[in-house]
């Protein structure tokens, strides 16, 4: 059977269903590793993470690999610049792939 542009392939279900998870995933991921790090910080003052925490939960999307990468952070810098870089590389590509797919 042949696929044209009226009818969509597997392959684009499958890229678009990717890039429309993808960022839930990202935000499920990144949040909770963000909100770990805040929470054993004792070096850091109640307001600072007040301001962190609703930045991390306010801005869903990006307030995670915000924090993330900040110096705020006590996480190694390469995981924390594989886990936001990486993440946000992986989103690129898969919406680039869907965009393909659907020409």
């Amino acid at each position: 059977m042949e696929s044209t542009l009226a009818q969509a392939g597997t392959w684009t279900y499958f890229l678009g269903s990717y890039a429309y998870y993808l960022p839930f995933v990202l935000t499920s991921i990144w949040a909770p590793i963000a909100l770990f790090d805040l929470s054993q910080k004792k070096d850091i003052s109640n307001m600072k993470s007040y301001i962190w925490s609703f930045v991390i939960l306010l801005i869903p999307m990006f307030g995670g690999g915000i924090y993330l990468l900040s110096s705020e952070a006590t996480f190694e810098k390469r995981f924390r610049f594989t886990a936001v870089f990486g993440g946000l590389g992986v989103l690129l590509l898969v919406w680039v792939l869907s965009l393909i797919s659907q020409i």
